[in-house]
């Protein structure tokens, strides 16, 4: 079995960790205490990422999304300097690939963004008596004419108070189905409000409020999927996804398959800001004196350094594992997504623990970045699923079908 990254993963890992010690590293911890991004500082990020070709224009999405190694190595080095960016192109990447498929009118209105890089996406699933459970969405749409009316609240949504596009979660008030639609907010009006969290505290996150929206029955996704291969395109042409990816989409449920990505993505997220608190602990142990000698030779200060970095390196593991299995259309996909969000999470709290303890005072003042690091990590374990909805889930995958634990 071969761990290395091919040499195009290594020069495209090396010149985007430049990029980022070059634009962000100097800024993070005194813009990041300063709260939510703008939208104009959201869109100026993006087109900072577009000069090294990573952006959701149709051109670059194809190699973010379309190879999830890349994706993989995007996560884990944005993670380790400023993970408050990520959810610009994790959670922008889905409404992002869906827009070249809907309405013209929808098109008109949003392609140019997308091309330009001044667009902004958000993926609106989330609500406060619906969180982990999907199947109870009580935001509605209701078909009247060539048009679904929406109406419904969605709350902890990344981007949500920046976006200009959503991908939203909505239950057919006819059908009683559940489905996705893909809304422009000029077009579809809808309301935000501000959240405010632990950590990721650039990241824009908010809750989404919809009042008799009116939203193209083309926009819905599966209206657009079967508009598109109508055409006698194959799945490939329509979606900006590897093979492997299809494959998920078109054996397992949608969104099922759509969170196997994002959640290997935070696990390599989480391994980014863990290898970070490492890596700065392993400098300070080598320069603080104490006792007449450096801590690094101080036996605890040893051993927390080396849990520090085998659950750096397990999460790791376990995350190009879960990629692995995405490239191939793997089963196993869903299984190893969880396993490896829920360690990797866990995991860089504990990582991030032992880097505030082996610095001691310093570790606590808001002049060093480990404050950071730990409330960044403290919020891994929630998004994109619990670790006890994620643990829940792959005791489900391995026991198979009739075990579900919240059913």
């Amino acid at each position: 079995m071969d761990f290395d990254l091919t040499e195009q993963e290594k020069m495209y890992r090396d010149s985007l960790r430049d990029f980022l010690n070059k634009e962000f590293a100097p800024i993070v911890d005194k813009r990041d205490a300063q709260g939510p991004l703008t939208r104009k500082e959201a869109v100026d990020v993006m087109h900072k990422f577009r000069k090294l070709g990573i952006g959701l224009d149709p051109d670059s999405i194809r190699t973010l999304m379309g190879s999830p190694m890349i994706f993989g190595i995007m996560t884990e080095e944005v993670g380790r300097v400023w993970p408050s960016l990520l959810p610009l192109f994790g959670m922008g990447a889905i409404p992002a690939m869906f827009a070249p498929l809907a309405s013209e009118d929808f098109k008109q209105k949003v392609m140019p963004r997308l091309e330009s890089g001044d667009f902004i996406g958000c993926f609106a699933e989330t609500e406060s008596e619906a969180g982990c459970d999907t199947s109870k969405l009580k935001t509605t749409a209701k078909p009247d004419g060539d048009y679904y009316v929406v109406n419904g609240a969605k709350t902890w949504i990344s981007n949500a108070t920046v976006a200009d596009t959503a991908f939203v979660g909505v239950t057919n008030t006819e059908t009683g189905s559940q489905t996705f639609l893909l809304m422009e907010k000029e077009m579809s009006p809808w309301e935000t409000n501000e959240l405010h969290k632990i950590g990721w505290n650039a990241s824009p996150t908010g809750e989404m409020f919809f009042e008799g929206c009116r939203v193209p029955k083309e926009n819905e996704m599966g209206t657009m999927l079967a508009n598109a291969l109508k055409s006698g395109a194959d799945m490939k042409e329509v979606l900006p996804v590897s093979d492997g990816f299809i494959k998920l989409l078109t054996t397992m449920e949608p969104f099922t398959a759509m969170m196997t990505l994002p959640r290997a993505g935070m696990c390599l997220a989480a391994v980014g800001i863990g290898q970070a608190a490492l890596d700065a602990s392993l400098t300070y142990a080598r320069e603080r004196v104490q006792f007449g000698r450096p801590i690094g030779k101080f036996q605890l200060v040893q051993q927390m350094l080396y849990e520090m970095a085998v659950a750096i390196e397990t999460s790791r593991l376990l995350g190009y594992r879960a990629l692995d299995a995405i490239v191939k259309g793997h089963p196993d996909a869903r299984k190893f997504s969880c396993m490896a969000k829920v360690y990797a999470g866990e995991a860089c709290v504990k990582a991030t623990y032992n880097a505030i303890q082996i610095h001691g005072g310093m570790g606590l003042s808001t002049e060093m970045p480990l404050e950071r690091y730990y409330r960044d990590a403290r919020l891994m374990t929630i998004p994109d699923g619990t670790s006890e909805i994620m643990k829940l889930v792959t005791g489900y995958t391995l026991l198979g079908k009739g075990f579900s634990a919240y059913k």
